[in-house]
């Protein structure tokens, strides 16, 4: 947590400058606050907001080598630590959920191998402005390279001790309009364990997700999400983790742009992602996700 503490004394220290920008998120399965530094003072962000989403990501990748943004961001995964604190304090009511291979604490919490992070950015950047506001918010995209550390990485519900370090290309954007949202991540990188009982891995992941508040709550085509996620071992190239999932999102009436999410998905670990005393020869897990979400 000392990660934290850090960056919240950055963001009293320079969030009064013109050049720094802060922002946040809150979701149950990714929370987090950034801080958005201006690098290339002498030209003005790109406002892309009359760009069609494949015009976007050709102007950012033929811009790639030309950063005019540093970012620092601190994330922390509430579901995560959620399994973390109810497998520790509820050990055996943990063993009942469990109905051969599947858990049901597990499939509402699993999704991500760390309670939380500090990345850092490094790249290209694009703003989507709006008409009737200068909020830019979470109204960003951009490309580049994105290092992320942190201390724990977890199995089973159960954090092991293991400082590790993400390296990644990153392609990544939000666009929020008075009645639609559109997000969208493709990646591709390497995990780093220190810890020797985790396997160093390389992996490609890529999600994207629309809403239009205005659409009928049971439209799939306009109100939906879907991500995907495909992890090797780096020494030996073995299949260590796959990764599929659905969501439904259910804009909310009563709310003006809050909906709620219901997500199904599968993830599949073999055991080439452990070794040493991790390591269980043949077993191979497969998990049924389901991820319930609220998002405003």
């Amino acid at each position: 947590m000392r990660l934290f503490v850090a960056l919240w004394l950055l963001i009293i220290c320079v969030n009064a400058q013109e050049s720094v920008e802060f922002d946040y998120e809150i979701d149950a399965y990714y929370s987090n606050v950034s801080l958005f530094f201006d690098i290339d003072s002498e030209h003005e962000l790109f406002n892309a907001t009359q760009m069609s989403e494949g015009d976007i990501y050709k102007r950012l990748f033929l811009n790639s080598l030309r950063p005019n943004i540093f970012l620092i961001e601190a994330s922390i995964h509430p579901m995560g630590i959620g399994g973390l604190y109810f497998r520790q304090n509820n050990e055996a009511m943990y063993d009942r959920s469990k109905l051969e291979e599947f858990n049901w604490i597990k499939a509402i919490t699993a999704g991500f191998e760390e309670p939380y992070a500090l990345s850092f950015f490094i790249g290209r950047m694009m703003l989507f402005k709006r008409e009737q506001s200068d909020y830019i918010g979470k109204n960003r995209a951009y490309t580049g390279l994105l290092v992320s550390v942190g201390d724990y990485t977890i199995k089973e519900n159960i954090a092991h001790r293991d400082r590790w370090a993400n390296f990644e290309i990153k392609l990544k954007g939000t666009r929020e309009k008075d009645i639609q949202d559109l997000d969208w991540s493709f990646r591709i990188g390497s995990r780093i364990h220190e810890n020797k009982n985790f396997a160093n891995n390389i992996y490609f992941g890529a999600r994207r997700s629309s809403i239009d508040y205005n659409e009928r709550i049971l439209s799939f085509l306009y109100n939906s999400a879907f991500s995907s996620m495909i992890a090797f071992s780096a020494d030996r190239l073995e299949l260590t983790e796959a990764e599929v999932m659905v969501e439904k999102k259910y804009p909310l009436a009563w709310a003006k742009k809050v909906s709620f999410g219901l997500g199904v998905g599968y993830l599949y670990s073999s055991s080439a992602k452990y070794r040493g005393e991790l390591f269980e020869e043949g077993i191979d897990n497969h998990q049924i996700l389901i991820r319930p979400n609220f998002k405003w």
